[in-house]
């Protein structure tokens, strides 16, 4: 341990300190809801030193283990305070040791009067509800209440620490997988520390199924991946949802195994009131449970302000059609686009719990780890996690509405600054082999090995397209540097062209002339360089209104596509007519050999094939 502590340098201290002290003191101050606000005071503060720790310590995955246990090891004590989940826990484990299934019986039922009697009960803030904790869990809960004291804790602790162990093992797999600073950015994080070793919910052990079946499937073991995959199933039940993921890796082989064990679980369970009274209760927590959802909310609200009238009986389903209407476009941006099956959990989780009407703190748990498995940093759902310990405040009467405004705004301030690039690079790339269809008919169809130049090729998202679709030799060229291809890019200066003349069969300017401080100049340059034709795409306007319009939507849409770096092409803006156009191509000698138009919304995008004057200057 001296070791350890010695290995952390001076100027690491102050953060390392704080955050072991914070949850220190976490332990102590959480086992009363009376101190809620001190709770999401340490939380916060704990996650600022946590995070300073993640950014500029240099831990070693020893180092990061060992800490990771001594924290989880402080909070062991805390009993239910936050959440009372954990009683029920306990009650469908005591339920089962009367040879009763949990499925059956509301808490409340008048035959469980003899179990009524214990302190459990008491504590319950669902009797009326069937239990919908699946098989696995139950299991959990059976064995942790074998040695029950009727006035004590003892399943409770029992049941915690299974869950803790279950836990501390995902964070070893996890280890294998990704590197120390992404174990600490899981391990370490409060706010993942007060839900498991803290509160003990059943996420815990979902995370050890979730982690052994990626770690399978990377080792190429699909089936043991799928044991573990049902597992999963039948501690929390979403992830059932992930196994056509597995399907499209291995086919049947991979699902079968994970099929078998599914039923195998079940059947101790198995009876024809499980189905309905599951259902039933199910149901009744879309319908009517709501809790720190901020996509629902914010549909509930709007349709009230619209209507004047309460739709939130009819949301919870409504969102619950539109998660299971999204699957099977899940499972088909999977098989295009390949993705892990890390991914492929984390994107089906992202969406199953903006869909949903209610978004415990706990239930962040499986996103915060799958991001760390993906040596991703999830940043919106770091955010949304601290945040959400607040929503606590709502049974001491506290300012609830600020947490959930807070953190849902910011998780989707900081999602949309952490996808929308590459949401924006996949529109452009899809948007570019549009472009390449408008075209592509005007390339000459007798020349072998083709060679084009991409003049203005801005992302080279449109030379990337000519070349999968002619197999032609693409060449980029811009004078500012945005390539997201592979295909070579030279970054131009003003002035002259530094190729050779008749160097391309096809040199290409696609919304590049009017960028031009001076357009007959690189016209002039771009018919020297080719010895087949240039092609000139061009938005052309008929009225002084398009022309205005042509000139924001372009300002805007490069500052969207360039983050700036586009700037000093705004400041040369010069739209034509068609005419217009063509009394420039004229002038400067160049034999148009067609022309082409297609209407868009508010203007037409017109173009020009051109061909080099043969005849001497």
């Amino acid at each position: 341990m001296i070791a350890l502590l010695r290995s952390i340098p001076v100027w690491q201290w102050m953060f390392h300190v704080g955050l072991c002290a914070s949850i220190f003191v976490l332990g102590l101050v959480s086992v009363d809801r009376g101190h809620l606000p001190l709770v999401f005071g340490l939380v916060a503060f704990g996650s600022v030193c946590w995070i300073l720790c993640w950014r500029i310590g240099r831990f070693s995955l020893k180092t990061v283990l060992v800490y990771a246990f001594l924290f989880r090891l402080s909070l062991i004590g805390i009993p239910p305070s936050l959440s009372d989940d954990a009683y029920r826990y306990v009650w469908d484990g005591l339920v089962q040791h009367e040879s009763v299934n949990p499925y059956r019986f509301v808490p409340e039922e008048a035959s469980l009067a003899d179990l009524q009697q214990d302190i459990i009960f008491e504590r319950l803030n669902s009797e009326s509800f069937i239990s919908v904790y699946p098989p696995f869990s139950q299991l959990i809960f059976r064995v942790g209440t074998a040695w029950h004291q009727p006035d004590g804790f003892l399943s409770y602790y029992l049941i915690k620490g299974f869950f803790i162990l279950a836990e501390l093992f995902a964070i070893l797999v996890l280890a294998r997988l990704v590197s120390a600073g992404f174990v600490l950015l899981y391990a370490w994080n409060p706010v993942v520390i007060l839900e498991t070793a803290g509160q003990a919910h059943s996420e815990s052990a979902l995370l050890l199924a979730l982690i052994l079946a990626i770690y399978l499937v990377q080792n190429n073991h699909g089936r043991w991946a799928s044991v573990f995959l049902a597992i999963g199933g039948w501690i929390k039940l979403f992830p059932f949802l992930f196994f056509p993921y597995l399907w499209r890796r291995y086919g049947w082989n991979a699902v079968w195994p994970g099929a078998i064990t599914a039923i195998l679980l079940a059947l101790p369970f198995a009876a024809p009131y499980v189905l309905s009274n599951v259902s039933g209760s199910l149901d009744l927590y879309a319908r009517f449970f709501e809790f720190n959802s901020g996509f629902y909310y914010s549909l509930k609200s709007g349709t009230q302000w619209l209507t004047g009238e309460d739709w939130s009986k009819q949301l919870g389903p409504f969102l619950r059609l539109i998660f299971l209407c999204s699957l099977p476009v899940l499972y088909i941006l999977d098989l295009l686009q390949r993705w892990s099956l890390a991914r492929a959990m984390l994107i089906t989780t992202g969406c199953y719990l903006v869909l949903s009407t209610t978004v415990h703190p706990w239930y962040l748990l499986v996103p915060l780890f799958l991001a760390a498995s993906l040596q991703a940093h999830g940043w919106h759902w770091i955010w949304l996690g601290v945040w959400s310990i607040g929503t606590y405040l709502l049974y001491v009467g506290g300012p609830y509405w600020t947490f959930v405004i807070v953190g849902w705004a910011g998780w989707g301030i900081a999602g949309t600054l952490r996808y929308a690039p590459r949401w924006l690079q996949s529109l452009m790339r899809a948007r570019a082999s549009k472009k390449f269809k408008k075209i592509q008919p005007f390339f000459p169809k007798d020349i072998r090995a083709m060679t084009v130049l991409d003049l203005g090729c801005a992302e080279g998202y449109v030379g990337e397209s000519i070349q999968k679709g002619l197999g032609a030799s693409v060449s980029l060229a811009d004078v500012v540097s945005m390539n997201q291809t592979d295909l070579p890019h030279i970054s131009l200066k003003q002035g002259p062209l530094p190729w050779p003349s008749k160097h391309f069969d096809v040199v290409l300017l696609y919304y590049v002339l009017h960028h031009a401080k001076d357009a007959e100049m690189l016209l002039r340059e771009a018919m020297r360089v080719c010895r087949g034709r240039v092609i000139v795409v061009e938005s052309v306007y008929t009225t002084s209104f398009q022309n205005k319009l042509l000139a924001i939507l372009d300002r805007l849409a490069n500052r969207l596509r360039s983050f700036g770096k586009m700037n000093a092409q705004e400041e040369d803006l010069h739209f034509r007519t068609s005419q217009q156009w063509r009394e420039l191509f004229f002038a400067n000698k160049a034999n148009m050999i067609a022309e082409f138009e297609s209407n868009m919304v508010l203007f037409t995008v017109a173009g020009f094939v051109l061909q080099p004057s043969t005849k001497p200057a």
